[in-house]
C-alpha cells in the first residue's frame, strides 16, 4: 500500500487539498445531522413500541464511516503547519 504523500506535494496542491477535504468533510456532517433530525423525527411521531431499532444505525454507522476522511484533514492540517503556511 502507498504511503501517504502529503510531503512531496506542493504549497499550492496542499492548500487545494486541504480546502477540499475541509468541505467534502463540511457537507457529510451536515448530512449527518439532517439524517439525525429526520430520524429523530420519524422516532417522535410513532409509538414507541413501534419503532424498530434499525431506525438508529445511520447514526452509529455514519460517524465511522467518517472516520478516515477526518484522519485524512488531520494530517493535511499537520502537514500544513509544519510548513508554518
Amino acid at each position: 500500500m502507498k504511503k501517504s504523500t502529503y510531503s512531496e506535494l506542493t504549497n499550492e496542491e496542499l492548500s487545494s487539498k486541504l480546502t477540499f477535504t475541509k468541505q467534502i468533510l463540511l457537507a457529510f456532517i451536515i448530512i449527518y445531522f439532517v439524517i439525525v433530525a429526520i430520524l429523530l423525527f420519524l422516532f417522535l411521531n410513532k409509538n414507541f413500541g413501534e419503532v424498530s431499532i434499525a431506525l438508529f444505525v445511520p447514526i452509529f454507522i455514519i460517524p465511522v464511516t467518517l472516520l478516515p476522511l477526518y484522519m485524512s484533514y488531520n494530517m493535511l492540517r499537520a502537514e500544513k503547519k509544519s510548513r508554518n503556511l
